[in-house]
């Protein structure tokens, strides 16, 4: 009976090192998730790509608008 206790005391010391293991890694996620990393493009020509791509949709928006309405006089 006695060993059987010794063998759950060893498992529990496992358990509670893969428990510290846990959070240790889920601090280690929240750190680096909150990192400011970006590959690639830097800021600004991110935001100039992104304007640039949305001066694009408002023309076809405008051109397809057009389009419309012609058909209606027509």
């Amino acid at each position: 009976m006695r060993k059987k206790l010794n063998e759950w005391a060893d498992a529990s010391k496992i358990l509670h090192g893969f428990v510290i293991l846990g959070f240790v890694l889920a601090v280690m996620v929240s750190i680096l998730s909150c990192q400011d990393v970006r590959i690639g493009k830097s800021r600004e020509e991110l935001s100039k790509e992104m304007f640039e791509v949305d001066s694009l949709i408002k023309t076809i928006h405008l051109q397809l608008d057009s389009l419309q309405a012609q058909r209606v006089y027509e």
